[in-house]
């Protein structure tokens, strides 16, 4: 399991069916990141259709295809390493290999990227993603987020919306109301994912998958110490 993190650069909003959704300024058709869930397990699953459409907005054809196709090939590589392209740097974990991680100045383009990222990779490979927003902790608490994360990929996952259902709803709620985003990690991603067996691509073959974090940078300081823990060291767990 990959996970794609980024910064973010400008503003945004709230979890599978590829439908459009047109952007009112623009016309512009863009999919819907409305996903069903179930509502005994995914309370507060977010849909980003909008803000998706607003990134989407802002990108420009033809650029920043050097940077895409670099994420691509990391989904799809066994290769990885560290390196800067212009004005945006790539660190890429060379031990587990489970994240990619984008940072640059705001206005570089990062939040447009993770949007481009999660539009083209949308039926294939990507099975999560949520948008950081330091205004509203639907959006910048990591147990939040964990919970929004973890609806998305029961309806795009189906070997993960039935592993999910075998979770300890009570010890996942104590952990919730103790603030342990650790366990929280645990209990919504490292059991089910290491109980399940590997995702397969349309042909029937093994294949990775990864999940899109923008703006991190935005999560509440009292959490976001707890969140690049979870990054660095609660990923190392998934399989």
């Amino acid at each position: 399991m990959e996970i794609s993190s980024a910064n973010k650069d400008e503003p945004a909003t709230m979890t599978d069916t590829p439908d459009s959704h047109t952007h009112a300024d623009n016309g512009i058709q863009a999919l819907s990141l409305l996903v069903e869930t179930n509502q005994k397990i995914h309370q507060r699953t977010l849909d980003f259709t909008q803000m998706l459409a607003m990134h989407l907005h802002y990108y420009l054809p033809g650029t920043r295809t050097s940077h895409l196709k670099d994420v691509s090939d990391w989904i799809n590589s066994t290769e990885y390493q560290a390196h800067k392209k212009g004005d945006i740097k790539y660190y890429q974990n060379k031990s587990g290999n489970t994240i990619y991680w984008v940072a640059g100045d705001a206005g570089t383009g990062k939040s447009i990227m993770s949007a481009k990222l999660i539009e083209i990779h949308y039926n294939q490979s990507l099975v999560g993603w949520h948008f950081c927003d330091h205004s509203n902790p639907l959006q910048n608490s990591s147990i939040a987020i964990m919970e929004s994360v973890s609806g998305i990929m029961a309806s795009k996952l189906p070997e993960y919306k039935t592993a999910i259902l075998d979770l300890d709803t009570k010890k996942l709620e104590e952990a919730k109301a103790g603030g342990d985003s650790m366990e929280v990690f645990r209990l919504l991603f490292i059991q089910p994912l290491n109980s399940m067996a590997p995702p397969t691509d349309k042909n029937g073959n093994e294949c990775r998958k990864f999940i899109v974090i923008d703006a991190i940078d935005e999560i509440n300081n009292e959490d976001l110490v707890d969140f690049l823990k979870i990054i660095l060291d609660g990923t190392s767990q998934l399989p």
